[in-house]
């Protein structure tokens, strides 16, 4: 995206960004500040993550695969168990084949490897249906 070609969700999504490492959360919410969104939630753990979704009903998540002790696709798998219609991306510097396999299977609707760049986030986006529309210049 250039600076004469600025887009925005269309809907507003509130987002969860779940990673234990503080730096990638950073990273990854000023990336989606920078498309135009400004709704985010943050969990660092298993039991936040499973909390901040119940209070805070996100329209997408961003999920790390290791996080510290837990095991990033078991706490998908508990979101789906919760809420069929979870709508989630998995995030590792880990893309091996039995990990990207795993989560697509339970349904992740898209996989992120570290450190990924701003087209890939928008693709990603794209492919959890969330809907653009171009912005005047800043």
């Amino acid at each position: 995206m250039n600076s004469k070609s600025r887009m925005a969700p269309l809907r507003g999504e509130k987002v969860l960004i779940v990673d234990d490492s503080r730096i990638m959360r950073d990273y990854l919410r000023q990336m989606l500040l920078e498309l135009g969104f400004n709704s985010f939630v943050e969990a660092d753990s298993a039991v936040d993550t499973y909390k901040r979704y119940e209070i805070d009903k996100p329209d997408i998540v961003f999920l790390d695969i290791e996080l510290n002790e837990d095991d990033g696709l078991m706490v998908f798998e508990r979101l789906l168990q919760n809420d069929p219609k979870a709508n989630v991306a998995i995030i590792s510097a880990h893309s091996t084949i039995d990990n990207v396999k795993k989560a697509m299977g339970l349904g992740a609707k898209g996989f992120l490897v570290k450190p990924f760049n701003p087209k890939k986030l928008f693709i990603t986006l794209k492919n959890m249906g969330c809907d653009f529309v171009p912005t005047s210049p800043k």
